[in-house]
């Protein structure tokens, strides 16, 4: 066996031994679970937190959506955070009868220094037993309160609800990425939940009881706060539970320019919590034989599902360019890498069953890809090259 034929073994069983990770969450998430149809009677009293930057424009459509839900009045306020804001949005929001506080500090910028801020003084003036992350475009569902108060009343003590895209169909990146979330949140994050194992924080809809909050107050200011809080709330113990049931719908941006800035500083920041928290998370699944955290270091390492897609073809071409010899075992295996990622893909489609004009879309998904390979690209240069400054000055 050649060396190439070692590496191509090697990179081939990588991405088969991801891809049977992921059909193992899929496959549990399909299982049939206990219906919850009744809901329990409302007993939480929940703080909507909305952080707010300069959202005059989109806040009163996200306010109208928070007085319509089916909850008792008297069980929730919600409170606007106006942080920095160079525009009406704090009196936006009082001409909406809505409690506004205004945040201003040009130094600790980021919606995680907004929550620190927040949660410090909602935790001084008591009087709740919840709290939940609204972001200020967002709209929710009128159930959403009655079903984070259904979890926590189980015992969840964080709560993710189902994130989705408002208007997936009026641009190609909307509809790509809405497929790309039904993809995530109907197969990995409803898998995690239901083997008990934590999922994905993602910054918007989600939601953590008094407890958890008096403990450990918001310590993520990064630049991905939710996922860095996520990994943080594991190592003391808290798993983060997904409600599916529990949805908010916001907008994202809809052309790809519009979206890189966005895309970048999600990969980039994930790269800085992976280098943090791995060696901590496999040391203690080690030390407490609990694979919830072995899981919580494969989604760091795992890359974004569409880059994935990307190194998997990359790496299939490759083979057959410089290492292809006929019907042998590096050809099978990659060959069912190609045939299980399809069926994933395709399998993960039709249970979430999205509208089929939205499928019109996948015609730019090979551009969509490459886009995604250099935000990926672009982000890692300019990291390096940060640190890189910030090495030299020294």
């Amino acid at each position: 066996m050649s060396v190439l034929d070692i590496i191509f073994l090697i990179l081939g069983l990588f991405f088969l031994t991801a891809l049977l990770y992921l059909f193992f969450l899929a496959i549990v998430s399909v299982l049939p679970e206990r219906r919850r149809s009744n809901w329990l009677n409302p007993a939480i009293k929940f703080a909507l937190v909305v952080p707010a930057h300069n959202e005059s424009l989109v806040i009163k459509r996200s306010l109208d959506s928070l007085r319509q839900v089916d909850y008792p009045e008297h069980l929730y306020e919600v409170l606007v955070i106006a942080d920095n804001c160079e525009d009406n949005t704090a009196e936006v929001v009082r001409n909406a009868d809505i409690t506004c506080w205004e945040r201003t500090d040009y130094e600790r910028r980021g919606k995680g220094h907004v929550l620190k801020w927040a949660f410090e003084r909602l935790i001084k003036e008591g009087g709740h037993d919840a709290y939940a992350v609204i972001d200020a475009d967002t709209i929710v569902d009128r159930n959403f309160l009655k079903a984070v108060n259904q979890r926590i009343s189980e015992g969840a003590k964080a709560v993710q609800g189902y994130y989705d895209v408002l208007h997936p169909e009026r641009s190609p990146m909307g509809s790509l990425s809405y497929l790309g979330f039904v993809l995530s949140r109907n197969l990995r994050y409803k898998g995690r939940t239901r083997l008990g194992w934590t999922t994905n924080l993602l910054g918007n809809g989600m939601c953590f009881t008094k407890e958890v909050i008096e403990r450990f107050g918001w310590c993520a200011t990064s630049i991905v706060e939710d996922i860095e809080y996520e990994m943080f709330l594991l190592m003391n113990g808290i798993k983060v539970v997904f409600a599916p049931e529990a949805r908010i719908y916001a907008e994202i941006p809809d052309t790809f320019s519009k979206s890189k800035v966005q895309r970048g500083r999600w990969d980039t920041g994930k790269f800085e919590v992976r280098n943090k928290y791995l060696p901590k998370l496999i040391r203690e699944g080690i030390r407490k034989k609990d694979f919830s955290y072995f899981d919580a270091a494969m989604e760091l390492l795992i890359p974004p599902f569409s880059l994935f897609v990307i190194m998997v073809f990359t790496g299939f071409l490759l083979f057959l360019i410089l290492d292809f010899h006929g019907l042998n075992m590096n050809f099978n295996i990659w060959t069912f890498v190609i045939v299980a990622l399809s069926v994933y893909v395709v399998g993960g489609l039709l249970i979430a069953q999205p509208p089929l004009r939205l499928y019109l879309s996948l015609i730019y998904a090979p551009y969509f890809l490459l886009w995604r390979l250099w935000v990926v690209l672009g982000g890692i240069w300019h990291r390096n090259h940060r640190v890189w400054v910030k090495t030299e000055r020294k």
